[in-house]
């Protein structure tokens, strides 16, 4: 059961990496990047560089978080590995809520 989690974060950290790669190449923003917002952003080109290396970040711990994870339930317990994993996971994701809502009030 614990497997879809894994492969779900796993495959959120590949796409999070993925698109902002595409993002930076083609300096165009998805709604993955705008949380939905329908308001036009003032410097498109900035946001992207502000957030380009901050969603790798977040990309990044993401597979990994999603490989130990596997790691942890299927082949051996890495207990301790995994309780910082979920530490490192969880201070990423509101490190980068964080990072985008400065971006927003910065750039929109």
């Amino acid at each position: 059961m614990l497997i879809i989690f894994d492969v779900v974060i796993f495959l959120y950290g590949l796409y999070t990496v993925y698109s902002s790669i595409k993002m930076k190449q083609t300096q165009e923003l998805s709604n993955f990047f705008t949380g939905g917002s329908t308001e036009p952003i003032r410097d498109v080109h900035g946001y992207i560089n502000y957030i380009y290396g901050r969603t790798i970040v977040l990309g990044a711990v993401a597979v990994i978080f999603g490989v130990v994870g596997f790691v942890n339930d299927y082949i051996t317990p890495l207990p301790y590995v995994m309780k910082a994993m979920v530490v490192l996971f969880l201070t990423v994701v509101i490190w980068f809520t964080i990072t985008i809502n400065r971006a927003k009030r910065r750039f929109w």
